[in-house]
């Protein structure tokens, strides 16, 4: 992507004002109009230009003054979002290269991917004017734009305090979906787009304009298919070596093909080549929302492991073998520690109901004073220890040393991050049987405050980790 280009995007998410076309005066509790919901998002992102509502016949629309066209407004204007059918693009266009519109969002559904020949030649001739007038357009077929430092949101309840994490999505639902399920783990954004058909601005536009962003510190991803892999791989292998990215793909499968094809007239392609192709540029390549959820939080809360290591702490009997199992099942390693470790851990640890083998199980011992301290120094300093997975079961813990026993445990296990510089992956479980879900929910609250990582699960813990490991093996082989 050339510089004038990224120069131009930056307007993209920071236009100085917008139009809807298709907003309604009618009531919508519902919250069924979209045009609507673009001015009621950027109203709680506190949006500082002007929002032109576009209706044939309405005077105002959400107390702003509302014009029969685009054409009709007085103000320059950056960005048209269209949420009006298809049949009614093509006019409303017209009137955007007579404004001189910089960008044009086609939320609107229906063109190229319905396979209809006349709303593809529509969809044709809407491109071709906006390319022969200098427009943009992002779409058509897609939720558009939500950027909190821009004041733009495609839904009225995102969050409003800007972060470091940017997405790029094929599918609108899934661009919904990443916000609000990254947002309940406490991760804000920088930029978040969703692009639909690509008819114009594709995915590598917008890969290198994030890459470039100084805002955006870790890159994310819905893909259904691309139309131009080679250049999308070429630029995500240079652009991994500085910063992390992590694709969620669908239609890897025959039947994941036809409906991503169906759904945004997306290519799709084979799993085991997909992946392939990953491993080779550094993308971090998962199989659903809550592992890309989950890995972004990781890559934002905790370092990279040097290695495929790891100790576990809180593994007893039965548990410490299934867990080993579904560790190394996920490519990593369950070692033995070092003899100096297992002796020093002997001297903290008494051996009767415990065990100084890795998966370890220390029982309640290491809340005795200074303790757990000795052994985070320990597994530091043991070079068969790349990382740490703390299962921490919170529910039951409060049900045998109330409030004060959790306050102890979180505050220890914050503290002992400082101590350990490894990382420390950490497995809050609910517990059903235990109840607790108020207690869990601020235990992780602590936790993200104090930029712990956090999974609900082991399974989930282990596949994460085994992913950030391998991204440090690609930026070790790159510096090789």
């Amino acid at each position: 992507m050339s510089e004038p280009i990224l120069q131009e995007l930056h307007y993209l998410f920071h236009p100085k004002n917008i139009a809807v076309v298709g907003a309604s005066p009618k009531s919508d509790p519902m919250m069924m109009n979209q045009g609507n919901n673009y001015i009621k998002g950027s109203i709680e992102q506190n949006f500082s230009g002007k929002i032109f509502p576009v209706h044939p016949g309405a005077k105002a629309i959400l107390g702003f003054q509302a014009f029969p066209r685009v054409r009709d407004i007085p103000d320059s204007v950056d960005l048209v979002i269209f949420t009006v059918p298809a049949e009614a693009s093509v006019e409303v266009m017209k009137d955007c290269v007579e404004k001189g519109v910089k960008f044009v969002h086609l939320y609107t559904a229906g063109f190229g991917e319905s396979g209809r020949e006349a709303f593809v030649k529509m969809e044709k001739k809407l491109i071709d004017m906006a390319r022969k007038n200098g427009i943009r357009i992002v779409g058509p077929n897609c939720m558009g734009i939500y950027c909190p430092e821009g004041g733009l949101a495609f839904q009225p309840f995102f969050p409003t305090t800007p972060g470091p994490v940017g997405f790029f999505s094929q599918s609108g639902q899934m661009a919904g979906m990443f916000v609000m399920n990254a947002a309940a783990q406490g991760l804000r954004f920088s930029k978040v787009v969703s692009f639909g058909n690509a008819r114009d601005l594709k995915a590598h536009d917008f890969l290198n304009y994030l890459a470039q962003d100084e805002k955006t510190k870790i890159i994310g991803s819905y893909l259904e298919g691309l139309e131009d892999g080679r250049s999308f791989i070429e630029a995500a292998r240079k652009i991994t070596q500085k910063k992390p990215m992590v694709i969620f793909k669908g239609g890897l499968t025959e039947g994941g093909s036809r409906a991503a094809m169906s759904h945004t007239a997306a290519i799709a392609g084979s799993s085991r080549i997909w992946r392939a192709l990953c491993r080779q540029a550094g993308i971090i390549s998962v199989t659903s929302l809550e592992e890309l959820v989950f890995t972004l939080s990781a890559l934002q809360r905790m370092p990279l492991p040097g290695g495929k290591n790891m100790v576990i702490l809180g593994g007893a009997g039965g548990g410490s073998v299934t867990m080993t199992d579904q560790a190394e099942a996920e490519g990593l390693k369950v070692p033995q520690l070092s003899p100096e470790t297992i002796r020093q851990l002997e001297t903290i640890v008494p051996p009767q109901g415990t065990s100084v083998k890795n998966p370890l199980d220390v029982g309640r011992r290491f809340f005795a004073e200074g303790n757990f301290p000795k052994i985070l120094e320990l597994l530091r300093d043991d070079p068969n220890v790349d990382a740490l997975i703390f299962m921490q079961p919170i529910a039951m813990f409060s049900r045998f040393g109330g409030r004060a026993g959790i306050s102890m445990l979180l505050k220890m296990t914050i503290a002992g991050q400082k101590i350990l510089k490894k990382p420390m992956v950490l497995v809050v479980e609910k517990n059903d049987g235990f109840g607790g879900d108020r207690i869990v929910k601020e235990a992780i609250e602590r936790y993200h405050a104090a930029h712990l990582a956090t999974f609900p699960d082991f399974r989930l813990a282990v596949r994460v980790t085994g992913y950030l490991a391998e991204y440090q093996a690609f930026l070790d082989r790159q510096e090789g």
